[in-house]
């Protein structure tokens, strides 16, 4: 591969790599769950890192955006959970953590993904 080549390809992989992560959201707790709301579109689920505390209910909500791709399958294989999500309308996942740690979610090809950092 020439120079101007490898460049070019090695700021595209930092500039998607970029454009997929996000920050950390923690979860907001109203009446007892920790609620947060992910939105499907482009490819990407935003955010894609979500923080919640342990022993506490947790109820996350994936939107669906235009674009929904295979992000439209949203996929919690350690949780045993997977959902379909249309444009414009919602699907909810729910689960209490019960240890500290990472729950993976991916689309249904492992393309998209995100995590639950649970604290």
């Amino acid at each position: 591969m020439r120079a101007p080549q490898a460049f070019l390809l090695a700021a595209f992989a930092t500039a998607v790599a970029a454009g997929c992560k996000s920050e950390p959201v923690a979860a907001s707790t109203t009446e007892g769950v920790q609620r947060a709301t992910i939105t499907i579109d482009g490819g990407k689920y935003t955010p894609n890192l979500i923080t919640v505390q342990r022993g506490k209910p947790v109820a996350l909500t994936f939107k669906g955006g235009q674009e929904l791709g295979c992000g439209g399958t949203v996929v919690f294989k350690s949780l045993n959970q997977s959902k379909e999500v249309e444009s414009g309308k919602s699907v909810t996942f729910t689960f209490t953590p019960d240890k500290a740690g990472e729950i993976p979610f991916t689309c249904g090809m492992d393309m998209y993904d995100g995590k639950v950092v649970v604290k």
